[in-house]
């Protein structure tokens, strides 16, 4: 009896190990796919090597010995499971993969004769189905899916080094750190998405082309992207001509995520290890020390601790988790996994207004703990997209706000040599912004939101330029937007590089909350309200000037993009933000009818535009507010002869024919 007993005690804790869904699943199938979570997990090698780290002289060396140490762990401990596995009939599976980046063992087609003799192994833990992530809901302009460079662009400035930077760029104060030779070199970033299109005009330049790219579903040889999320993130963390945050940094991807909202577990633990020591396209022949420096992970879902090892493995190889938050906001503790581990920067989603996207993901986690880390553009942001080279795309998510902090976390590194990850997260948390915050009087897990850090905002919206070490002085008109590198004569392989840019989007503000200024601690007296000054004889010139060039573009009404852009370019700086022109209260124009700013004396420059353009005023702007305007609003009024829109959103109104006082779109799922 105590046998029997016996026995039927351990038949039932064998049984226990196999998930409820997994019992459930079988009762109307004949197999099943299986993910196998044995006991200790990777924490036995990844605990050995942070006893072991010091002795390293250099980090590929280090991140070799952490793969040794992770693949004679999984060997270990999946050595009874092989072996049980190897001697079942065919037909109880159809393959099997092992991973050693988190130790974990997946089975595909098994049945239910072999899961009961797994679950009465001793080191098996659990045996459970594996689990997805997603990238959705991320919404997205249908009027602006293929938005490319508009026709004539090419042409008219083939040879133009200056580019518009997109308004998060600029949000997060990068041309600040490009205006002292800082775009990013050295570091290496690492892309888990859908993929990426390499050959696009602002991201070939920088592509890795030896160990740059794996595909573990379906081994594609050269990047692709069915979806177009992974090349939109690609762009804005180092996207070239004025999209990417770090466009001198280099990046890698793997296509983790094959369809429009599907990442699967094997896909994306494929895509981890392949991180933490690159293989050539066929998962053979590592090299380590081409391991990326921060990886950005725009994806998540609600799966516990699933993802925690592969964090962990990262976290012992010295590499940075960039993660979404997630797109599930308007309550509480919505922070999606693996945002809401410890070890990881999980980031918000703000708009150019710098308020708080509604559905992004807010804190705390189960255990209290404050999430997001940080926030970061990611509302109506534009970037590189898959449909072509030249083609790009209007997005909005924390999957947009994520790439930004990672391409910021490039800058950084790109600064400070051999940065570790708590000096990158003091860096960003302690220096974020915070004043230009709009509180909802949200108290998640009884945090105001007033307070920093919250459970909204986490520490506040990113400034690199203050991470990085403050008192950076704002970058030059030539610095807008930095040209790629040149290819090296001695590296044949690497691409030629396009001077061309996107148009940029226009920021996104709420109608009803205009936004506030952006200003630093302590800056409030550096950007003086100017006297608003008389017509002077300079200026009626430049009208003399306007009325000619005016009738060389013909009626505004008729305008195209490329007309808007010319006429914007050569005569007025509303775009002043977008387009990095140091604060200046008067406009001149030189021969080549370009706005040639005045500083004043004594004042250092900030990014501001004009208030407003009219007949008496033209290029003389008074009342400028403080820095920097966020939503760029433009009163024009008998430019043309027309009396337009008192309040216009001015990016909007110089790209968009015909002009519009407000954007209206479609939102879908992705």
């Amino acid at each position: 009896m105590v046998k029997l007993t016996f026995i039927a005690a351990f038949a039932a804790l064998a049984t226990a190990k196999i998930a409820p869904s997994i019992h459930r699943h079988l009762e109307s199938n004949e197999d099943v796919d299986v993910v196998i979570e044995f006991k200790g997990g990777n924490q036995p090698a990844l605990e050995t090597a942070r006893l072991q780290r010091a002795s390293f002289k250099d980090r590929g060396s280090g991140i070799a010995h952490v793969r040794s140490l992770l693949e004679s762990n999984m060997k270990t401990s999946q050595r009874a499971a092989v072996e049980l596995l190897s001697l079942q009939p065919r037909s109880f599976t159809t393959r099997v993969e092992s991973f050693y980046i988190n130790g974990n063992m997946h089975v595909y087609g098994a049945n239910r004769l072999v899961l009961d003799e797994l679950a009465t192994l001793d080191n098996v833990a659990c045996i459970r189905q594996p689990v997805t992530a997603q990238i959705s809901p991320v919404s997205f302009d249908d009027d602006d899916t293929d938005v490319g460079i508009p026709q004539g662009w090419a042409d008219n400035n083939a040879t133009s080094t200056r580019a518009a930077n997109e308004w998060g760029v600029n949000l997060i104060n990068a041309p600040a750190v490009w205006a002292n030779g800082n775009r990013g070199e050295g570091v290496v970033v690492g892309i888990i998405d859908t993929g990426a299109i390499h050959t696009h005009d602002d991201l070939k330049g920088n592509w890795r082309s030896t160990y740059g790219w794996f595909d573990p579903t379906d081994k594609t040889p050269t990047p692709i992207d069915r979806n177009g999320h992974g090349t939109h993130v690609a762009g804005s963390a180092v996207g070239q001509n004025g999209i990417g945050v770090a466009p001198g940094a280099t990046w890698i991807a793997c296509r983790g995520c094959t369809v429009t909202t599907y990442c699967s577990e094997a896909a994306l633990i494929g895509c981890a290890q392949w991180m933490l020591c690159p293989t050539d396209v066929t998962g053979k022949n590592p090299k380590c020390e081409l391991a990326p420096d921060v990886i950005n992970n725009s994806w998540g879902g609600k799966f516990s601790n699933k993802m925690q090892a592969v964090v962990d493995a990262w976290r012992a190889a010295d590499i940075i988790p960039v993660i979404c938050n997630g797109n599930s906001g308007r309550k509480c503790s919505t922070t999606w996994t693996p945002a809401d581990y410890k070890n990881v920067i999980a980031v918000g989603n703000v708009g150019a207004d710098d308020k708080l996207f509604a559905e992004s993901s807010r804190g705390p986690t189960a255990d209290g703990r404050i999430k997001p880390d940080v926030s970061g553009p990611g509302n109506r942001v534009r970037s590189a997209w898959h449909t072509g080279n030249s083609a790009y795309q209007i997005m909005t998510g924390t999957s947009m706000a994520s790439p930004h902090v990672a391409g910021a976390i490039a800058l950084y590194l790109s600064a400070n040599k051999g940065a570790k990850y708590d000096q990158v997260y003091k860096a960003f948390t302690t220096t974020a912004d915070t004043k230009t915050l709009t509180p909802y009087n949200e108290n998640c897990g009884g945090v105001s939101d007033s307070k920093y850090p919250n459970n909204n905002y986490g520490f506040g919206r990113i400034n690199v330029a203050s991470a990085i070490g403050g008192g950076v002085a704002p970058p030059s008109s030539s610095t807008s937007a930095p040209s790629p590198s040149k290819p090296s004569a001695s590296d044949p392989s690497t691409p030629a590089t396009s001077t061309r840019r996107p148009f940029p989007s226009f920021p996104m503000t709420s109608p009803s909350s205009p936004s506030k200024p952006s200003a630093s601690d302590g800056d409030a007296d550096r950007n003086p309200r100017p006297n608003k000054k008389a017509k002077t004889a300079e200026s009626s010139s430049l009208l003399a000037k306007l009325e000619v060039l005016q009738k060389e573009v013909g009626d505004a009404v008729a305008m195209n993009a490329v007309q808007f852009e010319t006429l914007s370019e050569r005569l007025v700086a509303v775009t002043a933000r977008a387009y990095n022109l140091p604060l200046s209260h008067e406009w001149s124009l030189d021969s080549e009818f370009q706005p040639v700013p005045k500083a004043i004396p004594g004042h250092p420059a900030r990014y501001s535009p004009p208030e407003g353009l009219d007949e008496k005023t033209v290029f003389d702007v008074g009342d400028v507010p403080p820095p920097p305007v966020h939503d760029l609003i433009a009163t024009v009024r008998n430019v043309d002869g027309i009396n337009r829109h008192d309040q216009l959103d001015a990016t909007h109104w110089l790209y968009n024919d015909p002009p519009l006082a407000h954007h209206s779109s479609s939102t879908n799922s992705q």
